[in-house]
């Protein structure tokens, strides 16, 4: 009887004790989607708001980044790790006792979250455009209903089921989609409206409809990030809903012969000495970008306007000399929200490898160990190399497909293009962090994060400061950091797990393919553009999409043909089983 209701749970609630293979898939899917669907959001939202709309959105969400790490980002990471141990060994009592201390922590870490980044928000715009403050307070609730969010998250993430995860992160985009969207969209056309029956837009008297645009731009990005906020909430009672509904999926048989809890105090103590350094660690990536929202707009001001404007003249219409930077910065950031789409998947990979790789190094299985370790650096290989390159080779391009007309479809071009190759770093980072943190090494993360943070505030300074170079220096110091942080980290991973890294199969051969990749894409364009010419946009945006198609073909025969992707490796990826089949069937792995 209770072996009939275990499975009816499971049926209903999808299934505890996944392995690594099977929660990556889970994740790499269900970011993949969030991913289609932030794009969805995100891209239609820059052509809404437009460059200063995007600043402001940028510089809320820079802030939001930190804060939200120092309240939660650590400690999912903590309660999966330690959940993932305590059911290794049995010990479920402690696995549920972690879950109840950590929702307390949260509670607690939440609002204190959402109390900083609402009245520090006051303080924060003296150094960003001081119209951020709108976008600042509308983004804050985020910080509460994220927190609460990740006591459940983590929890479900050390059972290893990434359902849950996977669901309230699509519950979560979509209503970012609809809501944010829908806000930015209507509070545009508000101040349209105002301004044909008025000459006013909130508050504002205006004498032309770009001025009217101008003056609504700082509302729209509010109230997009409103949307975010909102969202995180229909996340979270998701996540009630199903909490109450399937519960843990932990049954009566185990919990009766599992030993005493620990107490709360030493749950406690573990919690914070794990979710601590964790959070330092991810606090000096996302300070990164607080880097970039601090200094490329100061080191921005200290350059005479007239240089900038003679410089980007022909896509400065409307701007005045006060808000260049803050243009600017927001042109920056349409490559950045491509750049992030690579990285947010292979993430998805750490979180999945964090609980299954901490349970085997606790119980020592060593083969487990090395296989999660070498699985999950090389699918974030095959993910993020040709992307990185792809999207290099094709930066005008894309930002011309997705942003037709816009300034920053032209600005944001070379800055693209390193963010582009920024991307073989950049994927490797949250997923070797992740397996730093598995196997007791939580601090190292946050000794590197901190010298790399250190590499990029110096070259930010120094590089966007100098007239010629300007904005086109904060990809530059990015890059020098994740450069930094990946090669160092990779060294002490493989130290540590005593792994002899075979750089050929892991590294190299998906360079190789990559390239190709690269030089098929940039190849078919250019060729195209010789034969046929962008005689329009939609011409254009065709040859774009042949190109990308080109090049994942050429990706996908030279990388089989080299064998540079196995079985396993395959079988990370969503459907991982048919595409193994079909390959099988034909003899190329």
């Amino acid at each position: 009887m209770a072996e009939n209701t275990k499975s009816l749970k499971r049926k209903r609630g999808g299934s505890r004790g996944q392995s690594l293979v099977q929660g990556a898939a889970i994740l790499t899917f269900g970011t993949i989607l969030v991913k289609v669907i932030g794009a969805i959001f995100k891209i239609p939202l820059g052509n809404v708001i437009g460059e200063a709309g995007m600043g402001y959105f940028s510089a809320a969400y820079a802030l939001y980044l930190p804060v939200y790490t120092l309240s939660a980002a650590g400690f999912p990471s903590a309660l999966a790790r330690q959940v993932a141990e305590n059911t290794a060994m049995g010990r479920y009592k402690d696995a549920r006792k972690v879950h109840r201390v950590a929702q307390r922590v949260f509670l607690v870490t939440g609002i204190l979250g959402f109390i900083a980044m609402a009245a520090g928000g006051f303080v924060y715009i003296h150094f960003v455009d001081k119209d951020s403050i709108y976008s600042v307070l509308a983004m804050s609730p985020s910080v509460f209903f994220c927190c609460m969010m990740a006591s459940y998250r983590g929890y479900y993430e050390g059972l290893r089921n990434m359902t849950p995860t996977a669901v309230s992160q699509v519950i979560e985009a979509l209503g970012k989609l609809f809501i944010g969207l829908g806000l930015a969209v209507g509070i545009m056309k508000y101040g349209e409206f105002t301004f044909r029956s008025s000459h006013m837009a909130f508050g504002t008297a205006v004498k032309t409809l770009e001025e009217a645009r101008v003056a609504s731009y700082p509302y729209a990005a509010a109230g997009s990030l409103a949307g975010i906020a909102l969202g995180s909430l229909l996340g979270l009672i998701y996540m009630l809903i199903r909490h109450k509904k399937y519960g843990d999926e932990i049954t009566k048989e185990e919990i009766d012969a599992s030993p005493a809890p620990r107490s709360s105090g030493y749950i406690l103590r573990n919690f914070f000495s794990i979710g601590i350094p964790i959070a330092l660690g991810v606090l000096v990536l996302n300070v990164t970008q607080v880097i970039d929202a601090v200094t490329i707009q100061n080191r921005l001001e200290d350059i005479n306007p007239s240089i900038l404007r003679s410089i980007y003249s022909t896509h400065m219409t409307g701007v005045t000399n006060d808000k260049i930077p803050n243009f600017l910065y927001g042109a920056y950031n349409f490559g950045i929200n491509l750049y992030n789409l690579v990285p947010y998947i292979t993430q998805a990979l750490g979180v999945s490898a964090l609980p299954t790789l901490a349970a085997a190094w606790a119980i020592h299985k060593k083969s487990q160990i090395h296989s999660s370790i070498n699985s999950v650096i090389k699918i974030s290989v095959l993910i993020g190399f040709p992307s990185g390159l792809g999207m290099c080779a094709l930066a005008g391009p894309i930002l011309q497909l997705l942003y037709p007309g816009k300034p920053a479809a032209e600005i944001a071009v070379p800055m693209l293009r390193v963010l582009g190759i920024m991307v073989l770093f950049g994927s490797l980072v949250t997923p070797i962090n992740s397996m730093l943190q598995a196997v007791g090494r939580q601090k190292v993360p946050v000794y590197l994060m901190l010298i790399g943070a250190s590499i990029k505030l110096l070259l930010n300074f120094t590089l966007v400061g100098i007239p010629s170079i300007n904005i086109k220096g904060a990809p530059i110091g990015s890059i020098s950091c994740y450069i930094f942080i990946v090669v160092a980290s990779l060294i002490i991973l493989y130290r540590r797990a005593k792994i002899k890294p075979n750089l050929m199969t892991t590294f190299i051969k998906p360079l190789f393919a990559s390239i190709m990749c690269a030089l098929a894409a940039w190849a078919t364009y250019g060729l195209l553009d010789r034969i046929i010419g962008s005689q329009s946009r939609l011409v254009g945006a065709l040859m774009t999409v042949v190109a990308i198609v080109v090049a994942i073909a050429v990706y996908t025969v030279v990388i089989l043909l080299i064998k540079g992707m196995t079985k396993e490796d395959i079988l990370m990826l969503p459907k991982g089983e048919k595409i193994v089949n079909i390959l099988a069937k034909r003899n190329l792995i």
